[in-house]
């Protein structure tokens, strides 16, 4: 506590001090290609439809039975076939969480038109976020021990099971010999494997990073465990429909998803060399932890706040040219309030013109996934003009009073982006993302 007292008493002084030379010249870093594997689908074109039309991937589940729970809903992906997908074999030795993250970044690759024969494979790297891995995986082993059913236990449990299969068996299915990471950061993972992504490419080790964010948490263990803590909201056995709540003054609590995203990284030298599509490019980040608690977030927002000011400075941006916020918004009473209250202490007389969204509504909350979900949406909102709605919206809370966009908003200057990533154990982190200037 009293470390705590003597850290924010420093930190007042040090929120004015620049952590960035915005006029340093930097390796400029893009994003090339785009993939997805979501509850509004798995299609980039469907997925970006069914969200700007305000459809909602929450339903009642249908992979475990939650009749001994006080929540029946979650955002489940429905259309996924991983054998005819992915093979009978590669489906054998990985879990869900794998073959989602593996697929997106299939098609992200397929989407970017990278070639790897114009060049070595070892300057193109893969950073993975995710949460809790392949502990689906764990779970039913664990019940096959239970049984004494011993023989049916996959010798692939423990590679499976690992958070770094994910980064791995991405790097074996692409043939791409750089650095190969996971990162687990909670909620967070996937800005976190953004910000290394970057590092990786500015520092001359890589031309080229697959970046994905993958969570596959629908486990009757994970939402017992979610409902125990009073995390979720509760749906009257599937009757209450319009969850999550994100920013509204009814919200209760979030609905559990699942999914990946997966983007690709490249030098802007490189990418325009070979005629690339740029999505967009990442300009600056910001991190901090709160070091408050692993449940809630701190309620003077100020860590939160230090996050999104290190993105803005990192960028080189002021508060007036931060042209929309793409919201953490995950629909609880407390993050939601102490996340409004951050953008207003960061972006001061700037907060309330500038609109926010969060995509929880239609997408429920994925951990690390839900992170790859805002960065692929808020490129496709500077390639568009278009700010999705913030599903369920409705009753407006005097303590969440910004710009919260609540139907599909059309703007034709959507140049400067902010994505909220903030996580369990208050690991907060920002990402800046801009339209390139070519």
């Amino acid at each position: 506590m009293l470390a705590n007292i003597e850290v924010m008493g420093k930190m007042e002084k040090s929120l004015e001090a620049p952590y960035y030379d915005a006029q340093q010249k930097k390796v400029r870093v893009v994003v090339t290609g785009l993939g997805i594997v979501s509850p509004l689908g798995s299609d980039i074109t469907q997925f970006w439809s069914r969200l700007c039309a305000g459809e909602s991937g929450v339903a009642p589940a249908t992979s475990f039975d939650t009749s001994s729970f006080a929540s029946s809903l979650v955002a489940e992906v429905c259309d996924f076939d991983q054998v005819n997908t992915l093979g009978a074999k590669l489906s054998r030795r990985t879990d869900r969480v794998t073959q989602f993250g593996l697929l997106a970044a299939l098609r992200a690759w397929s989407d970017s038109g990278f070639d790897v024969a114009l060049g070595t494979t070892d300057d193109i790297g893969v950073c993975a976020g995710t949460s809790i891995g392949g502990l689906g995986t764990a779970f039913r082993t664990h019940d096959l021990v239970r049984e004494g059913n011993l023989r049916r236990i996959s010798p692939f449990t423990m590679s499976a099971t690992f958070a770094n299969a994910l980064s791995g068996e991405i790097s074996i299915a692409l043939g791409v010999t750089g650095p190969s990471e996971s990162i687990s950061n909670g909620c967070s993972s996937t800005a976190s494997a953004m910000v290394r992504a970057a590092e990786l490419i500015r520092n001359g080790e890589c031309r080229a990073v697959v970046v994905v964010g993958a969570e596959a948490p629908l486990h009757p263990t994970i939402f017992a465990a979610m409902e125990a803590g009073g995390m979720l909201a509760p749906d009257d056995g599937g009757r209450i429909r319009d969850l999550p709540r994100p920013f509204d003054a009814r919200r209760c609590g979030i609905v559990m998803g699942e999914g990946a995203g997966s983007v690709i990284l490249e030098d802007y030298s490189y990418a325009a060399q070979r005629g690339a599509r740029i999505y967009g490019e990442l300009v600056g980040s910001g991190a901090s932890c709160d070091a408050y608690s692993m449940f809630k977030p701190r309620e003077d927002g100020m860590l939160a706040r230090l996050a999104i000011e290190k993105a803005i400075q990192t960028a080189g941006w002021n508060a007036h040219q931060v042209d929309y916020i793409n919201a953490c918004g995950l629909g609880t009473t407390d993050l939601d309030r102490v996340e409004t209250h951050a953008i207003k202490m960061a972006l001061g007389q700037d907060a309330g013109r500038i609109p926010i969204s969060s995509v929880k509504g239609a997408l429920g909350h994925a951990f690390a996934a839900s992170g790859i979900f805002q960065i692929i949406t808020s490129l496709l909102s500077i390639r568009d003009g278009i700010i999705p709605p913030t599903l369920h919206l409705s009753e407006s809370d005097p303590e969440c009073d910004l710009s919260y966009v609540r139907k599909m908003h059309q703007t034709p200057h959507l140049q400067r982006i902010l994505v909220n990533s903030f996580g369990f154990g208050g690991k907060n982190v920002v990402l800046a993302l801009a339209q390139v200037d070519r």
